[in-house]
Protein backbone atom coordinates (compact mmCIF):
# COMPACT_ATOMS: atom_id res chain seq x y z
CA UNK A 1 0.00 0.00 0.00
CA UNK A 2 2.91 2.51 0.48
CA UNK A 3 4.45 1.78 -2.49
CA UNK A 4 0.97 2.46 -4.29
CA UNK A 5 0.39 6.16 -2.54
CA UNK A 6 4.85 6.96 -3.45
CA UNK A 7 3.60 5.84 -7.21
CA UNK A 8 1.06 8.08 -6.69
CA UNK A 9 3.14 11.25 -5.29
CA UNK A 10 5.67 10.62 -8.09
CA UNK A 11 3.03 10.78 -10.77
CA UNK A 12 2.10 13.93 -9.69
CA UNK A 13 5.26 15.31 -9.04
CA UNK A 14 5.99 14.34 -12.48
CA UNK A 15 2.92 16.09 -13.44
CA UNK A 16 2.90 19.05 -11.67
CA UNK A 17 6.67 20.62 -11.95
CA UNK A 18 6.47 21.05 -15.57
CA UNK A 19 3.10 22.50 -15.27
CA UNK A 20 5.33 24.90 -12.87
CA UNK A 21 7.78 25.95 -15.04
CA UNK A 22 5.62 26.05 -17.54
CA UNK A 23 3.53 28.88 -15.56
CA UNK A 24 6.58 30.83 -14.10
CA UNK A 25 7.76 31.36 -18.05
CA UNK A 26 4.56 32.54 -18.77
CA UNK A 27 4.19 34.80 -16.46
CA UNK A 28 7.55 36.21 -16.53
CA UNK A 29 7.19 36.47 -20.66
CA UNK A 30 4.15 38.79 -19.93
CA UNK A 31 5.35 40.23 -17.22
CA UNK A 32 8.91 41.62 -20.07
CA UNK A 33 6.57 42.25 -22.52
CA UNK A 34 4.35 44.74 -20.33
CA UNK A 35 7.59 46.31 -19.43
CA UNK A 36 8.68 46.73 -22.33
CA UNK A 37 5.61 47.92 -24.25
CA UNK A 38 4.75 50.70 -21.04
CA UNK A 39 8.55 51.67 -21.75
CA UNK A 40 7.89 52.42 -25.53
CA UNK A 41 4.95 54.28 -24.78
CA UNK A 42 6.08 56.21 -21.66
CA UNK A 43 9.17 57.94 -23.75
CA UNK A 44 6.58 58.83 -26.68
CA UNK A 45 4.45 60.90 -23.95
CA UNK A 46 7.59 62.60 -22.49
CA UNK A 47 8.99 62.80 -26.26
CA UNK A 48 5.47 64.03 -27.93
CA UNK A 49 3.60 65.38 -25.28
CA UNK A 50 -0.23 66.41 -26.67
CA UNK A 51 -3.03 69.06 -27.16
CA UNK A 52 -4.95 67.77 -24.84
CA UNK A 53 -6.28 64.11 -22.54
CA UNK A 54 -8.00 62.97 -25.62
CA UNK A 55 -4.98 62.98 -27.98
CA UNK A 56 -2.56 61.85 -25.66
CA UNK A 57 -4.43 58.43 -24.97
CA UNK A 58 -4.94 57.62 -28.60
CA UNK A 59 -1.73 58.31 -29.40
CA UNK A 60 -1.05 56.07 -26.57
CA UNK A 61 -3.03 53.75 -27.78
CA UNK A 62 -1.58 53.42 -31.17
CA UNK A 63 2.53 53.07 -30.30
CA UNK A 64 1.14 50.26 -27.85
CA UNK A 65 -0.80 48.50 -30.96
CA UNK A 66 2.07 49.04 -32.92
CA UNK A 67 4.58 48.00 -30.41
CA UNK A 68 2.96 44.52 -30.68
CA UNK A 69 2.63 44.41 -33.85
CA UNK A 70 5.94 44.82 -34.73
CA UNK A 71 7.51 42.85 -32.27
CA UNK A 72 4.47 40.18 -31.93
CA UNK A 73 4.25 39.89 -28.61
CA UNK A 74 1.75 37.49 -26.71
CA UNK A 75 0.13 40.40 -25.23
CA UNK A 76 -3.27 41.01 -26.71
CA UNK A 77 -4.52 45.00 -26.99
CA UNK A 78 -8.29 43.83 -25.96
CA UNK A 79 -6.90 42.29 -22.39
CA UNK A 80 -4.30 45.72 -22.04
CA UNK A 81 -5.95 48.33 -19.97
CA UNK A 82 -3.74 51.92 -20.39
CA UNK A 83 -4.31 54.58 -17.81
CA UNK A 84 -2.69 57.55 -18.23
CA UNK A 85 -2.91 60.89 -15.80
CA UNK A 86 -0.92 63.87 -15.16
CA UNK A 87 0.07 64.17 -12.06
CA UNK A 88 1.73 67.91 -11.81
CA UNK A 89 -0.31 70.27 -14.61
CA UNK A 90 1.73 73.13 -15.87
CA UNK A 91 -1.42 73.96 -18.59
CA UNK A 92 -4.61 72.77 -18.13
CA UNK A 93 -5.51 71.69 -21.76
CA UNK A 94 -1.60 71.28 -23.10
CA UNK A 95 0.63 68.42 -22.29
CA UNK A 96 4.01 70.42 -22.29
CA UNK A 97 7.21 70.97 -20.66
CA UNK A 98 6.76 70.98 -16.69
CA UNK A 99 3.80 68.46 -16.81
CA UNK A 100 4.57 64.72 -15.14
CA UNK A 101 2.57 61.91 -16.03
CA UNK A 102 1.96 58.70 -14.47
CA UNK A 103 1.00 55.73 -16.98
CA UNK A 104 -0.51 52.65 -15.56
CA UNK A 105 -0.81 49.07 -17.98
CA UNK A 106 -2.42 46.41 -16.82
CA UNK A 107 -3.47 43.00 -18.20
CA UNK A 108 -5.01 39.84 -16.19
CA UNK A 109 -2.62 37.64 -14.53
CA UNK A 110 -1.44 35.21 -17.05
CA UNK A 111 -2.46 31.56 -16.75
CA UNK A 112 -1.23 28.20 -18.35
CA UNK A 113 -3.02 26.38 -16.55
CA UNK A 114 -6.04 26.48 -13.80
CA UNK A 115 -4.65 23.72 -11.75
CA UNK A 116 -2.13 25.86 -10.27
CA UNK A 117 -2.75 28.53 -7.95
CA UNK A 118 -2.44 32.52 -8.41
CA UNK A 119 -1.45 35.26 -6.28
CA UNK A 120 -3.16 37.79 -7.95
CA UNK A 121 -6.32 38.98 -10.44
CA UNK A 122 -4.06 40.83 -12.49
CA UNK A 123 -0.34 42.15 -13.42
CA UNK A 124 0.37 45.69 -14.10
CA UNK A 125 3.08 48.40 -14.77
CA UNK A 126 3.68 51.78 -13.35
CA UNK A 127 5.72 54.44 -15.28
CA UNK A 128 6.30 58.15 -14.24
CA UNK A 129 7.64 60.48 -16.60
CA UNK A 130 8.03 64.06 -17.60
CA UNK A 131 7.43 65.62 -20.51
CA UNK A 132 9.89 67.22 -22.65
CA UNK A 133 8.02 69.46 -25.36
CA UNK A 134 7.67 72.60 -25.00
CA UNK A 135 4.45 74.26 -25.93
CA UNK A 136 5.60 76.36 -28.91
CA UNK A 137 6.32 72.84 -30.48
CA UNK A 138 2.95 71.33 -29.70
Amino acid sequence: MGQLIAVILNIMVLLLVPLGILQTHTVIQARNELLEVSAAAAKYVSNHGGINDAVVQQQVRAIVANELAEKQFSLSEQALTIHIVRTKIADPVLWSHEDEFELRMEIPYPRFTNYLPVPMSSMAVTRVGTINVMDYDL
